[in-house]
């Protein structure tokens, strides 16, 4: 994996195992080139390996003992203070810590929360496409060729002002997904995930349409339109700031296409 360093999520998958095995061999050879990003992973590793052995209420106490030399270690490293008289007592908060987080990691976000935060991602540079192509076809290849396992649909939006720039194999809420971005004639942004799911699995609230014989689900939040619908086993959403009609607009126009 060249180019930008992988999302902290990627690298939790990958610790756990459940990238898809291309995925797994391609940030695999990225960490043997990346010390921040293999340092994350080892870390990662760690915590994993010590909850695995967390029991219900009380820490092993070889796990505490673990921990507390590491923060012996830290003493020797600071002679003007001394971790010993609290060592122990920081090693169960800091395991018992380590527990809550990796199961708050793992909470699934909301999926029009998650689907916002990519675009944000996205408008701010945080979220990177991995290709640029105006070419809906060749992405398409490009996405299978990734290892994704369902088939993904690309559209010529110039028709309505927008131009396909290009995409990422991305995870949205730990699916792995399509997402591919389009700008339109004043520098808008649109962009489109899909994942293998249902709509079933949305949140109450929203908007239900139907339209053409489809039925989608309209989220707004904070000034951002999400516009979900299905496409047999694939979930198709896209977001945008623009008017919410624009953005259901866009929606009826993809989906109309399937």
């Amino acid at each position: 994996m060249t180019g930008p360093h992988p999302l902290a999520e990627e690298i939790q998958d990958f610790v756990d195992g459940r990238l898809a095995p291309s995925q797994q061999a391609s940030l695999e050879s990225h960490l043997t080139t990346c010390p921040r990003c293999r340092r994350q992973a080892e870390q990662l590793r760690w915590v994993k390996n010590g909850v695995a052995r967390l029991p219900m209420h009380s820490p092993p106490a070889e796990q505490l003992e673990r921990v507390a030399a590491v923060l012996e270690h830290e003493d020797r490293r600071s002679p003007g203070w001394s971790w010993r008289r609290y060592a122990l007592p920081l090693a169960g908060a800091l395991v018992a810590a380590a527990a809550v987080l990796l199961l708050v990691s793992r909470r699934p976000r909301d999926l029009p929360d998650a689907v916002m935060r990519d675009f944000v991602a996205y408008g701010a540079a945080k979220l990177t496409l991995d290709t640029a192509s105006a070419d809906g076809p060749a992405l398409e290849r490009y996405f299978s060729r990734r290892g994704l396992a369902f088939r993904t649909r690309l559209f010529d939006l110039r028709m309505i002002g927008y131009n396909l720039i290009g995409g990422r194999v991305h995870r949205l809420n730990r699916r792995p997904s399509a997402l591919f971005a389009y700008r339109g004639p004043n520098g808008q942004k649109l962009v489109c995930e899909m994942y293998e799911g249902r709509t079933a699995d949305l949140p109450s609230g929203g908007e239900a349409v139907s339209h053409g014989g489809i039925e989608f689900r309209i989220f707004r939040r904070q000034g951002f339109t999400m516009v979900f619908w299905q496409e047999g086993p694939v979930v198709c959403v896209l977001v945008s700031n623009a008017p919410t009609q624009d953005v259901v607009a866009f929606a009826y126009a993809k989906a109309a296409k399937s």
